[in-house]
């Protein structure tokens, strides 16, 4: 039945004028046509109203929320409500997603045991004007039983990423509008959904992941509080994994937040999450601390070849 495939995406977005046309569109431009998109406004104060009811009047598939900027874990959870599909598709309001994302996925789940209930894919940096940002790196493969994987790190990357069956987001009671600072609220749903079904991954670039300043992951304060709020109802929940664990998972995220840091110029939370990362496994930060001086001076290499070199945009990338 047709109603059984059909997929719900959602887009939670405040004062989001400046990306959300492009994001409409790759989703309007998916080889997979079954889709419903729902956009949550959380209380705009700029065009992104008017510019979300264009969206409305141009294509019948579009529906328009409004709500009163209750957060975006509560804007998640307002649209899946509303939502028909069986299957669930977040969608951040400044990322883009590749044409084949979501046939790609949909392929996969139908393909997979009944227990697999969650499909992600690779995401790739992209800077304000789409943009490639280098350097393109493999992400996880992990797939089956993804927990210990999970109290790890955030192996999905974002929220843009995953296809989930809207029963098994009910199951876990959706996205945890308590989290406060809410940054973190994506890997808490799915250290919640790997308890009850299986992950299965695409090893392909098929999501364009926004990096700029004033995105949610750019408040490395706010990020870091979340994540440590993750990370304290992860041990309590489960307090018999082993050590490497938790060290990991401190290198992970404390890397991360240090790389993120240092690039919005926060040079004293760069210093504090790096020596964090240092403490958990100081040989593989070492690494990644050259890895990223090598980076830098192959990008100062490529900018002096500008000239000569195109840059990529997203949607001009291979998917591997």
């Amino acid at each position: 039945m047709l109603e059984d495939t059909l997929v719900s995406v959602v887009i939670p977005v405040y004062n989001g004028e400046r990306f959300l046309a492009r994001t409409i569109s790759s989703v309007l431009a998916q080889t997979y046509q079954f889709i419903e998109i729902i956009i949550v406004d959380n209380g705009s104060t700029d065009r992104t109203p008017s510019m979300a009811e264009a969206a409305v009047a141009s294509d019948k598939r579009v529906r328009l929320i409004r709500v009163e900027k209750p957060g975006v874990a509560t804007a998640r959870n307002v649209g899946i409500l509303q939502s028909q599909g069986k299957f669930i598709a977040p969608l951040d309001a400044d990322d883009l997603w590749h044409p084949n994302k979501i046939a790609s996925q949909l392929s996969l789940m139908q393909a997979s045991s009944r227990e697999v209930g969650v499909v992600y894919c690779w995401s790739i940096d992209i800077d304000e004007n789409d943009f490639v940002i280098p350097p393109i790196v493999p992400k996880s493969t992990a797939s089956g039983v993804v927990t210990v994987e999970l109290a790890k790190g955030n192996i999905l990357g974002n929220a843009s990423s995953p296809l989930i069956k809207r029963s098994c987001i009910d199951a876990v009671g959706g996205y945890d509008m308590n989290l406060q600072p809410p940054g973190a609220h994506d890997w808490k749903l799915y250290l919640a959904l790997s308890e009850i079904c299986e992950f299965a991954v695409i090893p392909e670039y098929l999501v364009g992941y926004r990096r700029w300043t004033a995105s949610m992951s750019g408040d490395v304060t706010a990020m870091s509080q979340s994540v440590e709020l993750v990370e304290r109802w992860l041990s309590e929940k489960w307090p018999n994994l082993p050590d490497e664990v938790g060290r990991q998972r401190k290198y992970c995220m404390s890397s991360y937040l240090a790389q993120q840091a240092l690039k919005n110029k926060q040079f004293v939370n760069a210093f504090r999450h790096g020596e964090a990362a240092y403490r958990a496994r100081p040989t593989e930060w070492l690494e990644l601390s050259r890895f990223r001086f090598l980076a830098r001076i192959s990008g100062l290499k490529r900018s002096l070849r500008r000239e000569r070199e195109t840059p990529v945009r997203f949607h001009e990338l291979g998917l591997r």
